[in-house]
């Protein structure tokens, strides 16, 4: 008479989920016969359950996923600090990413790196994207080379890119309009300083700070828009002519970086107690600049909460899990509440 191995222990959800590559959640449906899992996936995982029970020891680990960042040099402290994330985030899942920084804005420079990402063995590929048909080809070449794409903080309309891991912008922007029209102690005129049409995450922001002060504070007016092409010289200067053309300027918003280069015109000019400075980033600058009440307000999206979103993002779509790229939360940042809040820079903490 044959007698059946009784197994020596029962396997957790957790331990399959490793040994068959693939989510906790994954595992839950099949171990309770739901559907919704591909019946390769199905398998895989009664495998993985009965390799364990049976104390059969796994095989030699897989290799790393192979990822790469690209993002724009010289875009200041977040985006190196982003970049330090990557580094630190694929250590721990088992992934060797790659970070290389190229020239920000410019389409057809980011367009070629894209493409030059072919024939070297990668898994996948982020990168800030720049609204551009060059960009959106290299993103369509390299998913017909069976390479998949994620947009990092400024995604694109395209189909073949997985998701964008970053905030919901149009909030972003209906917030900031909603807190300088609460913040303005008077009637006036607002302007949104932005970086130019490139990036998706400016247009967002700037439409939808449009949108909420058309609808909420319609004593504001029209804002007015200072292209400062997200540097912080030019934005100086421009914002410096906004002040002497708008006298009754009551609020500036930039939607993107270079805020010292508004930080500086304010001082010069010395209207920081009149008029309401919004911007995003909590950096050890933008900090100083709220402590000191040059700014007002930070909008606050942590650096960390992107990296690895992303990086759980294309390596669950290359494992054929489910990929939710959630939008991440934004942080409301004053002087007040300033003690404790995580910083785009190096000196934040590690890895969670």
């Amino acid at each position: 008479m044959r007698v059946d191995k009784i197994p020596a222990r029962r396997a957790t959800v957790v331990e399959i989920a490793r040994r068959a590559g693939v989510g906790t959640a994954t595992v839950d449906r099949v171990l309770n016969a739901r559907q919704g899992v591909r019946e390769e996936t199905r398998q895989r995982v009664e495998q993985a359950k009965a390799a364990i029970e049976q104390g059969i020891p796994a095989g030699p680990s897989k290799k790393p996923w192979r990822l790469k960042v690209l993002l724009p040099e010289l875009a200041g402290a977040p985006t190196e600090y982003l970049g330090q994330c990557f580094q630190e985030f694929g250590a721990l899942r088992h992934a060797t990413i790659e970070c290389v920084f190229t020239k920000k804005m410019e389409p057809a420079l980011l367009a070629r790196k894209l493409r030059a990402c072919a024939g070297h063995g990668l898994d996948a590929v982020a990168f800030q994207a720049l609204e551009d048909p060059r960009v959106h080809n290299a993103v369509d070449y390299l998913h017909s080379l069976g390479i998949p794409t994620l947009g990092l903080l400024s995604g694109l309309a395209n189909r073949h890119l997985i998701g964008t891991a970053g905030a919901d912008n149009r909030a972003a922007g209906r917030t900031a309009d909603f807190l300088m029209g609460r913040l303005a102690q008077q009637s006036g005129s607002v302007a949104i300083v932005t970086g130019g049409q490139l990036y998706r995450i400016h247009e967002d922001r700037e439409m939808g700070f449009r949108a909420a002060l058309r609808s909420g504070f319609p004593n504001f007016g029209s804002a007015i828009v200072i292209n400062g092409q997200d540097d912080a010289s030019e934005i100086y200067k421009v914002v410096r002519e906004a002040l002497d053309l708008h006298p009754d300027l009551v609020g500036i918003y930039n939607v993107g970086g270079g805020s010292e280069g508004i930080a500086r015109a304010l001082r010069e000019v010395e209207v920081t107690d009149e008029l309401v400075f919004i911007g995003h980033n909590l950096t050890e600058r933008t900090q100083s600049y709220l402590l000191d009440e040059t700014m007002d307000i930070v909008l606050h999206l942590n650096m960390r909460d992107v990296a690895a979103s992303a990086t759980d993002a294309m390596i669950a779509h290359l494992e054929n899990r489910p990929t939710t790229l959630l939008p991440l939360p934004i942080s409301v940042v004053t002087r007040e509440n300033i003690v404790g809040m995580s910083l785009s820079s190096s000196s934040a903490s590690g890895p969670r």
